[in-house]
């Protein structure tokens, strides 16, 4: 079921000797302890990096994590009575529990992978083959459900992340509606043509779709073709919201496989109340802070995954970085800052609005990631429904306007030109690019400190 995907080391445990990949063995040096972060690694089998970081993310998920440790072995069984004839043992989540105590207890620099992958029955002939994280997270999701039937744990993934969408269909001649539940434990959101996850959000969960012309609905209740309309709506959210973004596409002109290489943003936190059916519940249930985003540097026939997760149980050791700001320094830009004038906004006028925004926070800068969520809560709808049709998407009205705008913190920032230093205390002093140079820079996809 599960087979053909990671290739198994020679060695088995989770010693390592040296950069070699020998075991430790008889007299041999011990593997090195852990750095200053107090944090342990996972080696690589050859081209499981994509497992790495993602059971990184689960064992940096304090309720996956502690939820998974409360099984016992009246539920579970033992490892090593996995060989004996009758016995029930639940060999996934054992080697899961192992695999998590060796990366919070062990004194070693990092663990091994083998056992939890043998098993899963995976062989020993796809150990450099790398696959798709979002593929491994489904199958590693149905392998654990599959495992813990039975026990208190069985419901551990859906309690977790699961979540359902409502499908309608409207007809505009009478008026009926047909609706579908689809249930999901991750989303896929799309990359192309959209600069940011709030606007493709809003293409998903607010835009509609029409059926007319030459594709019209055969509605039931008036038994013909009608024209109609198509959307959709979470109904049910997880407690952990997961997004894949949609990156790797086939080009069928050509016959081969791309991936979308362009920029794209996401806020810190997130309200997701505008993409739910209405409902009386608090605005708090509806948002989503980012807890983790694993990143995939290369093309799409090979890479690197590595991840970045917010260490919510403070689980390493963490030294603050250099201040870059000198009092004096700090001193003048708020003095300047107070002399701003300050700015009015004009419905219609997205260069008034941006600037009103920028002008009205406290650092007199906006994060890029967050500044489509700040534009919709300050309009109450996104920039794709009110001005991408006549200004293009907003990383290029940005671009078109650099005698405005300008980017500071390596360009994480977008702040007013006539207003360029920026009063934050971590962030390095600002250079001299705009907007028109680094909007759509590669490396501004790196994401700032990280919903999954």
């Amino acid at each position: 079921m599960f087979g053909n995907l990671f290739e198994e080391e020679e060695d088995e445990g989770f010693a390592s000797a040296s950069t070699k990949g020998r075991t430790a063995k008889g007299g041999e040096e011990p593997p090195p302890p852990r750095g200053r972060s107090n944090l342990c690694g996972i080696r690589n089998q050859g081209g499981t990096c994509y497992l790495n970081s993602l059971l990184q993310t689960l064992l940096f998920t304090p309720e996956f994590r502690e939820e998974l440790f409360g099984l016992g072995p009246e539920e579970l069984g033992c490892l090593e009575d996995k060989d004996k004839p009758g016995a029930k043992v639940r060999v996934i989540p054992l080697e899961l529990q192992k695999l998590f105590a060796r990366l919070l207890l062990v004194d070693h620099q990092s663990a091994c992978t083998t056992d939890l992958t043998h098993s899963f029955g995976w062989n020993s002939s796809q150990g450099t083959n790398q696959h798709d994280v979002q593929e491994l997270n489904r199958i590693l999701f149905s392998a654990l459900e599959h495992s813990l039937v039975g026990t208190s744990g069985s419901t551990l993934i859906q309690r977790l992340y699961h979540g359902t969408i409502v499908n309608s269909i409207v007809c505009k001649e009478c008026g009926n509606m047909s609706q579908r539940k689809e249930d999901f434990l991750d989303l896929t959101v799309c990359v192309c043509g959209v600069s940011s996850l709030e606007e493709a959000l809003w293409n998903m969960f607010v835009e509609e779709e029409l059926f007319e012309g030459n594709n019209l609905y055969r509605c039931a209740q008036c038994s013909r073709l009608v024209t109609a309309a198509k959307s959709a709506k979470l109904k049910q959210l997880p407690l952990f919201m997961t997004m894949s973004l949609l990156r790797f596409s086939f080009d069928f002109t050509k016959c081969e496989r791309y991936k979308e290489t362009g920029r794209y943003s996401f806020p810190l936190t997130i309200d997701l109340r505008p993409f739910c059916e209405q409902t009386d519940t608090e605005d708090s249930d509806f948002t989503y802070e980012l807890f983790s985003v694993i990143i995939h540097k290369g093309g799409c026939y090979g890479g690197h995954y590595h991840v970045y997760i917010k260490d919510i149980d403070e689980l390493g050791l963490w030294e603050p970085p250099e201040e870059d700001c000198k009092p004096k320094t700090q001193k003048k830009i708020k003095e300047e800052v107070k002399e701003l004038p300050e700015q009015k906004l004009q419905e219609d006028d997205p260069l008034s609005i941006i600037t009103a925004i920028i002008a009205q926070e406290s650092s007199k800068s906006v994060l890029l990631d967050q500044l489509g969520q700040k534009l919709m809560n300050k309009t109450g709808s996104s920039w794709s429904k009110r001005f991408r049709k006549h200004y293009g998407p907003i990383g290029k009205f940005l671009q078109s306007h650099n005698d405005v705008f300008i980017l500071i913190s390596n360009g994480t920032r977008v702040a007013l030109k006539s207003n360029s230093l920026s009063p934050v205390a971590d962030a390095p002093a600002p250079s001299e690019q705009t907007v028109n140079s680094d909007l759509h820079s590669e490396a501004n996809q790196k994401p700032k400190p990280k919903i999954e």
